[in-house]
């Protein structure tokens, strides 16, 4: 009976050990600041090559006005696509400038989905991983990830309105 009592005290204990392990690093972590932004990109300049069996692919380089905790300022959006009926992967680099000065440098990582009849690249859904790269002023030295969900509701190249929730440490 001893030896069973202290088996079960002994597996306890080890597992409670074990478990701490991996819940004190989650709760030691800084909390970073979470950033939300809103855009509507509009498409300055575009580079597409259409190939026979609905490949697209190319560059856009998009723009928006846009305010993060009440800053105004404006986002750059320096994308490249590789469609296949007008869904596929999407990437590039977003930049944000607020008014003050302070820049926000942000790599982006996604999927694109047409929801059109018969593919083409109207009617579609964005969904991506962000990676901070860095940043200055308000955003000095700023580390991060995030996520962006975006649609687009015409061709590619027409107007899109994308979210940003980035999670900065600083």
């Amino acid at each position: 009976m001893i030896t069973l009592t202290i088996r079960t005290g002994l597996i306890a204990a080890l597992l409670g050990t074990f478990c701490l392990g991996f819940i004190a690093p989650a709760t030691a972590a800084p909390k970073g600041e979470k950033v939300v932004f809103l855009t509507k990109f509009v498409s300055e300049e575009t580079t597409l090559n259409v190939l026979p069996g609905g490949h697209t692919y190319g560059w856009n380089y998009l723009t928006s006005a846009t305010k993060i905790d009440g800053k105004p300022g404006k986002v750059e959006f320096l994308g490249v696509v590789n469609y296949t009926d007008g869904s596929g992967p999407f990437g590039g680099f977003v930049t944000v400038t607020l008014d003050n000065g302070s820049i926000l440098g942000l790599a982006v990582d996604g999927q694109g989905l047409s929801l059109a009849k018969g593919g083409g690249t109207a009617d579609a859904r964005f969904g991506g991983s962000i990676t901070v790269i860095s940043g200055s002023g308000d955003f000095k030295k700023a580390q991060g990830i995030g996520t962006m969900t975006g649609s687009r509701a015409s061709t590619l190249g027409s107007p899109v309105a994308m979210k940003f929730n980035v999670i900065l440490k600083k």
